[in-house]
């Protein structure tokens, strides 16, 4: 009974960086399906958004493109501490996004409850994005720091 046990733990190490790299792969797909998507929504005459929003495709474009890069990257090299490291950068460029769209603010409900509720949510999701950069760093940091200890 052990000798199953530890078989099919051994069997399980080795599908788990199989499974982390096609979670990368699906990344790096959502992204840029992601990107052609929002590339286009003024082409495909998306009625709530202004002209404005081609103010704010350079920063969405550097975000996803930032998050394609370094899941990329995480395809050959994957430690916690390298992650983390990594990920501060994905928070940071969302977190840079997400200032653009707020503001420029280009949808055209500016003045309804839904305006409002756009403000909120991307107030709420740069608040989010901050805390995910803090806490990114200290995971980065705090392996090194237990190791001197």
């Amino acid at each position: 009974m052990d000798k199953e046990e530890t078989k099919s733990e051994i069997k399980d190490e080795k599908e788990l960086p199989k499974r982390k790299r096609a979670e990368y792969i699906g990344s790096i797909v959502v992204n840029a399906v992601l990107i052609f998507v929002l590339n286009n929504l003024l082409k495909w005459n998306v009625q709530i958004l202004k002209e404005s929003y081609n103010a704010c495709l350079w920063a969405i474009n550097v975000a996803l493109g930032a998050s394609i890069i370094i899941n990329f990257v995480f395809i050959f090299y994957d430690t916690e501490w390298f992650k983390h490291f990594m990920e501060v950068f994905t928070s940071i460029t969302s977190l840079i996004a997400l200032y653009v769209i707020y503001t420029i603010f280009p949808f055209t409900f500016v003045d309804t409850i839904w305006g409002t509720v756009m403000r909120i949510f991307l107030i709420v999701a740069m608040v989010i994005s901050g805390i995910s950069i803090v806490y990114r760093i200290v995971r980065t940091v705090l392996p090194f720091r237990a190791k001197k200890d």
